[in-house]
């Protein structure tokens, strides 16, 4: 009897031991989520317009539906954003693909998450009167960011007509600065991005020699998420991914208000902003996915087109090395999960 006793008072204080534990292990749990609840991300913009799209989701709670916390960081210098994920102070970014190449090449983790759009027309090669064709540019000073996409656009021009950098003046300035440059006449031409590309073409007698509707896909503008959320905050991407297609259908259904919470957001007017939106050719889940997975020896392959301007940054010495496989920077799982979900993921015609 007295061993019976023992045996259920040893087993009684096993019992106590486990609860006390499990119950620490809910209660670290139950913080854990609620650190999740509470953490706020920060997600890099700048003056492009495919990246105001998340001026919708900011504006119309989307990111609050999805149940997570994000702020929207803008940089009126489109570098500084680049440099602001490299350095770890946001968390996501939206980015034209040549610029996720070098923090991927020198050991930053990211991954691409999300395809935003092609531009198909919103950069452009705007000249002055009198320059009518890019072959005109040859001695003339040309305008735009060394390294950048833009540069990168350029060179691209100048190759379809035989010509290099060399037969060109060119002025190293950042787009925001080589717009003005254009506009007061201190250069002959500039490559630009919207809205800056409007306003250039709205000087009398500008000319556009050549846009990015001429060259589909060279130039791909993504979502790319740091290595510390990519580790610890996949439920999180998805998340965001989510609202954004909540975004995209909301603007499908509801195109003048869609383009007033942009417009509002990079303090433009609401026809400039359906100017510049016309310029990008927005995706669904389902065309990302083949973008990002669809190996094609064409632009229409975001791999294809990364070994490209990779090869480009590698000339002009902005990388030392190549990537080892940029099909490693593209991670389409989070959109593959959203379309398991059965989530709409339709985008607005933004041509109309």
């Amino acid at each position: 009897m007295k061993k019976l006793i023992k045996r259920i008072a040893s087993i009684s204080i096993m019992l106590v031991m486990f609860m006390t534990i499990f119950s620490g292990c809910q209660s670290k749990a139950s913080k854990s989520n609620k650190s999740s609840e509470n953490k706020v991300y920060k997600l890099g913009i700048s003056a492009y317009p495919a990246f105001y799209t998340w001026y919708i989701t900011q504006a119309e709670g989307l990111f609050k539906k999805r149940g997570i916390n994000v702020k929207l960081v803008y940089f009126p210098v489109y570098s500084d954003s680049v440099q602001a994920f490299n350095t770890g102070k946001i968390d996501m970014l939206s980015a034209a693909v040549p610029d996720i190449i070098a923090p991927y090449v020198n050991g930053i983790g990211l991954e691409t998450v999300l395809l935003l759009d092609n531009s198909n027309g919103a950069d452009g090669l705007v000249a002055r009167n009198g320059i009518n064709s890019i072959k005109d540019l040859k001695g003339k000073s040309v305008a735009t960011e060394y390294g950048t996409i833009e540069h990168f656009f350029l060179l691209n021009a100048l190759k379809k007509e035989g010509m290099t950098e060399k037969d060109i003046n060119f002025v190293n300035l950042s787009v925001s600065d080589a717009a003005p440059a254009f506009l007061s006449g201190k250069v002959d031409a500039a490559c630009l991005w919207e809205p800056s590309l409007s306003k250039a073409l709205a000087k009398k007698d500008s000319k556009l020699l050549i846009s990015s509707k001429d060259t589909p896909g060279l130039i791909p503008d993504v979502l790319v998420a740091n290595k510390d959320m990519t580790e610890n905050g996949k439920d999180d991407i998805k998340k965001v991914v989510n609202a954004y297609y909540d975004s995209m259908e909301f603007y499908a259904k509801n195109k003048d208000k869609a383009i007033q919470d942009m417009a509002k957001g990079a303090v433009i007017s609401a026809s400039e902003m359906k100017i510049a939106m016309s310029g990008s050719k927005l995706f669904t889940a389902e065309s990302a996915i083949d973008a990002m997975d669809k190996k094609q020896d064409n632009y229409s392959y975001l791999p294809y087109t990364t070994e490209k301007i990779a090869q480009f940054l590698q000339n002009v010495k902005m990388i030392d090395e190549m990537p080892d496989d940029t099909t490693k920077m593209y991670n389409s799982a989070y959109l593959k999960e959203v379309i398991k979900d059965g989530k709409s993921t339709s985008v607005p015609d933004t041509t109309k």
